[in-house]
């Protein structure tokens, strides 16, 4: 393996960071002994005073355009980002080393960290208060990620920087000024993970210790050469990650979604536009254009006519997807996962949560209200866990420079409630929660009247055999499903009914309980065991479930779809309940793994929904919607379209009931969830 870093333009470049700091003294001398009967809150308060204390270095050493050239020749281009002395000379320690790899430009990383330290420079604060209408959700939600701590933890933090600890961001393979074809997280770029954490601990500047961190993309590669278990690397913090990228996003349930090929052209014409300081300092790798030319866009024209066509080697490719995903079974270092209930992979940290078997202080989970683009929004105030960029310098000072900090001995799961507030769980789902049926029934629930159909949901299957016909409605831009996609991002177009379902319910079958005469809980993924009809070769169904408010107010809590072609279930990757129903079914999308659907023939489907941990306060009630349709996020293949075009029933039949499978805590139990 030949891995060096080139000499010549990788000459320090000193920034300015004037910060009072206290003498240079060691990390641990820096921290009061901890007292081991601390609360989460105490834990919290302590690793915030920590980060927000005195620096232990006065500055940082910017080094713009280092070269890391890989065994098969190819050269990926980094910044790496030290502490130094108040003149500004990298500081002569070995240290340890927090790598992101990006495909998104590594000057843009370095951009948003001058804009975080501009803005604490000049004073700049944004509320981190509550919202005022947390059903809204407004433009002024994704700026909380900023007191958040979401904006330090996408790429560089002077304060973590400061404290001990060198940064290295890095252009993925074929992205900004690195030579190469993007892969898109392929066997590959796996691979060039391996050699960058090699690299890294070959450095002089490095004490052999090394973290990989990231949001989103850089998140995913981490878990990747976690559970690729890369020599070298000591601990992973990731935020707002992927469970499976196939089945969060990709292709759910057997469609497609908008979102893929415009984050994949984003990226491809990304990588043609490096940073101008990268050309003006001769930071483009050799090969850079060479690499252009031969994949233009890389895979994004073949993405789009696979997915209208329905099929082709990368949409069908089951051996892609499993290679692409990380494989969570096989972390054995210190994982931290972050992620949010509307993210656009929805709650996967709770999937994870699931697939990682480590010691609970090893592995820990939060997970909050907000959007992928707003991370780390509700976090910070007093009522619950600190900051993003305190919570990850108090995992890496444990994991990676032995810290008893006592992060170890949080969560391991800490989450905000839907409907309510912060809870620390041992496990999820609650081990209390029990699986039971809501039985769908035509029969009407008073409490739906802007629905196709105002069904009702109870303990009952139906008395009487009834068929419903769905109505084609898009949904569009006002449709939580859309505002999950875009980020969030909706609300620049003045749709302040993001979070409220009844505009996306007018073209949907509904369901609803009657009013919760006590709080109780719903813990755990959901399933429905749907009967349906589809009159041609074809059917698409888009479901979800909402929480009710008095007023009328649909919430949603979870999410699935499916092509009713794509209901085959793999057994093995499934979790049923005690009493044999499905909680979680798996779906396989691969070629050649569609079943038959005869026109006018009843069958019967078991939809996987995301995970909720969802607080159904009295007065109000569990709705399901059900849906043929939710653009943009579910985009089914034209000849899926094609063939579905005549349209399709939900069967409401006593013999063969409907039911939604919901882990429930009732009770006592329920009120103190």
């Amino acid at each position: 393996m030949h891995l060096q870093a080139s000499q010549g333009n990788d000459a320090p470049v000193r920034e300015e960071t004037a910060v009072t700091t206290a003498k240079h003294r060691s990390v641990r001398d820096a921290l009061p002994a901890l007292d081991t009967a601390l609360t989460g809150v105490d834990l919290a308060e302590q690793w915030t005073a920590t980060a927000d204390g005195p620096s232990r270095y006065p500055r940082v050493s910017f080094t713009p355009n280092v070269s890391i050239a890989l065994s098969d020749g190819t050269v990926l281009k980094a910044q790496v980002f030290r502490p130094a002395d108040a003149d500004g000379t990298p500081v002569a320690e070995r240290l340890p080393v927090l790598l992101n790899l990006t495909p998104y430009n590594k000057s843009v990383t370095h951009l948003a960290a001058w804009l975080l330290r501009g803005l604490r420079r000049l004073g700049v604060t944004v509320p981190d208060a509550p919202p005022k209408n947390p059903r809204l959700f407004e433009l002024s939600e994704l700026a909380r990620a900023l007191p958040g701590g979401g904006l330090a933890t996408f790429g560089v933090d002077d304060a973590l920087i400061r404290s001990g600890y060198v940064q290295a961001v890095i252009d993925v393979r074929g992205t900004g000024a690195s030579s190469g074809d993007w892969g898109m997280f392929d066997d590959v770029e796996q691979r060039d993970t391996a050699e960058v954490v090699a690299w890294a601990q070959a450095q002089p500047w490095c004490d052999g210790s090394v973290g990989m961190y990231g949001i989103s993309y850089c998140s995913i590669n981490s878990l990747q050469a976690a559970g690729n278990r890369v020599p070298g690397l000591g601990a992973v913090f990731a935020v707002e990650p992927v469970s499976d990228i196939s089945r969060d996003l990709m292709k759910t349930g057997g469609a497609q979604t908008f979102f893929m090929p415009l984050w994949m052209l984003a990226v491809a014409l990304g990588k043609w536009l490096p940073s101008p300081s990268d050309v003006v300092r001769g930071g483009i790798a050799p090969g850079w254009l060479a690499g252009r030319l031969r994949a233009p866009l890389n895979r994004v024209i073949r993405y789009i006519f696979e997915g209208l066509r329905g099929r082709g080697t990368l949409i069908d490719n089951d051996e892609y997807f499993r290679q692409i995903s990380p494989r969570f079974e096989d972390i054995e270092i210190p994982t931290f996962v972050y992620g949010a209930w509307d993210d656009i992979f929805g709650p996967a940290a709770l999937r994870i949560h699931r697939r990682i078997s480590m010691p609970d202080g090893m592995f820990q989970v939060i997970i909050n209200e907000g959007y992928h683009g707003s991370p780390g929004s509700q976090l910070g105030r007093p009522d619950g866990p600190p900051r993003l960029d305190v919570l990850q310098r108090a995992w890496f000072d444990k994991w990676l420079k032995g810290i008893d900090n006592g992060i170890d001995r949080y969560g391991p799961v800490t989450l905000q409630q839907q409907n309510g507030g912060w809870h620390t769980l041992e496990t999820y789902p609650r081990p209390e929660a029990v699986p039971q049926r809501f039985y769908l029934d035509a029969e009407p629930s008073g409490f739906a009247a802007h629905t196709s159909l105002d069904g009702s949901l109870g303990a009952a299957a139906p008395r009487g055999r009834t068929e419903h016909r769905l109505r084609r409605r898009p949904g569009l831009l006002k449709s939580p499903t859309t505002s999950r996609l875009m980020s969030g991002m909706t609300a620049v177009l003045g749709t302040s009914g993001l979070k409220d379902s009844r505009y996306f319910e007018r073209g949907a079958l509904t369901f609803t309980s009657a009013a919760a005469t006590a709080p109780w809980v719903v813990s755990g993924p959901l399933n429905l065991h749907l009967r349906t009809r589809a009159n041609g070769a074809e059917a698409f169904w888009v479901v979800s479930v909402t929480d009710v408010a008095p007023d009328g107010f649909s919430r949603m809590l979870a999410e699935g779809a499916l092509l009713t072609s794509r209901r085959a279930v793999d057994e093995a990757k499934s979790v049923r309940g005690v009493d044999g129903d499905y909680l979680s079914p798996w779906h396989p999308t691969g070629k050649g793994q569609k079943m038959p659907v005869e026109p006018g023939v009843s069958t019967t489907l078991d939809i996987d929904l995301t995970e909720v941990d969802a607080m159904i306060k009295t007065g109000h009630r569990l709705r399901v919607v059900i849906s043929a349709a939710s653009l943009p996020r579910y985009i089914p293949s034209i000849p899926e379209l094609w063939a579905s075009r005549h349209g399709q029933s939900v069967v409401l039949d006593p013999d063969q009931p409907s039911y939604l499978v919901a882990p429930v805590v009732i009770g006592a139990r329920a009120g103190a969830a």
